[in-house]
């Protein structure tokens, strides 16, 4: 098996036991006899969800693909990602906030593939950031689309391509190569992780 093969597999595998840990856990702390509480409930429903994301991303890494992605109002767009983004907020405890300040001439935005990116870089982010709320500020022109995450200040190590040899989740995996896909580029300072994707 090549190394890039293996590498994925490692991944996938390393997300799915973490799927299957957190199945259990919620399963040995709740009452045998009794149904599951609302908490629960959505805590079960947020880790299947965030399964089926990843071995979505693992399908198409193997394949080579993407998702199919057609370009969107911004509402939409943004609409979508919050909802996307539930999941995530229900397993770290984070409030995700959409927000946009560009103008509405180039408010329209590449559909779920830059989502995507958006969301895997959401979780890339979680651990540096300490707030119980997270702000996502989108933005664009005539020549780029702009993300940027303020409650962070530096590039996840996950997402930095001089660590390569460094094991990556799914996540980190999707968000390299969706990046590399969207010609993104990642930069950090006292603003916040900004992710740049020039209109093609």
């Amino acid at each position: 098996m090549d190394p890039t093969s293996e590498a994925l597999m490692r991944s996938a595998l390393h997300d799915l036991a973490n799927v299957l840990c957190g199945i259990q856990g919620i399963l040995e702390l709740s009452e045998p006899h009794l149904p599951l509480t609302p908490r629960d409930r959505a805590r079960l429903e947020a880790v299947i969800s965030d399964g089926m994301v990843a071995l979505d991303r693992s399908r198409h890494l193997a394949m080579g693909t993407f998702p199919d992605s057609m370009v969107e109002s911004g509402l939409d767009w943004r609409h979508q990602l919050a909802e996307q983004l539930k999941p995530l907020g229900t397993l770290f405890r984070r409030q995700f906030r959409v927000l946009y300040g560009g103008k509405p001439a180039d408010d329209r935005w590449p559909g779920e593939l830059l989502r995507s990116y958006a969301r895997a870089l959401t979780r890339q982010i979680l651990p540096y950031v300490q707030s119980e709320s997270v702000e996502i500020h989108c933005s664009g022109d005539s020549r780029e689309w702009r993300l940027q995450w303020s409650q962070t200040t530096v590039i996840p190590e996950s997402l930095r391509p001089e660590m390569e040899t460094r094991p990556r989740d799914i996540s980190a995996r999707w968000a390299m190569r969706v990046g590399t896909a969207l010609n993104a580029t990642l930069s950090a300072d006292k603003d916040g992780l900004l992710a740049r994707i020039p209109r093609s």
